[in-house]
């Protein structure tokens, strides 16, 4: 019977380790997004040491978010990098991204924690609306600038 349980806790805890990495991988639709030519939009993280963060929207109504994390030193952290594709539609000056499939919790990312409702408000698991009239959007608590 012990055998049974250290094998099925063994079975749980592989199993787990596992998920994590691939949860960290873009999507495969993100990657037949065909991206513009030319940027309409961008924020890009300020120095800081928490996380490198980007997105770009282009004239075609497409986008590219990409998120690097930086480890801190001591804690055994590994880095965590995500690189999405993917649609958003317009209503002003208010872009609604569309994540299709994300591998990653846009409401992690997108954490109302450390903004107000007129910066970003996520709508559910695969589209965030960010209001493109700020010139600073904190994404992940850390704060990026109009370009």
């Amino acid at each position: 019977m012990w055998k049974n349980i250290v094998l099925l806790v063994l079975v749980i805890g592989v199993s787990s380790c596992g998920s994590k990495k691939t949860a960290m991988k873009s999507s495969n639709e993100s990657k037949e997004v065909v991206l513009g030519n030319n940027e309409t939009v961008s924020y890009k993280s300020l120095g800081n040491g928490v996380a490198s963060i980007s997105i770009q929207l282009y004239e075609n109504n497409t986008f590219k978010f990409d998120f690097k994390s930086i480890p801190q030193p001591g804690t055994g952290e590994e880095t965590v990098k995500i690189s999405e594709k993917g649609t958003y539609t317009s209503d002003g000056s208010w872009k609604t991204l569309n994540f299709k499939n994300p591998k990653f919790s846009l409401a992690a990312i997108f954490d109302a924690q450390y903004a107000s409702a007129s910066d970003f408000k996520v709508i559910d698991e695969e589209n965030v609306k960010i209001n493109t009239a700020k010139n600073a959007l904190p994404i992940w608590g850390v704060v990026c600038e109009k370009q």
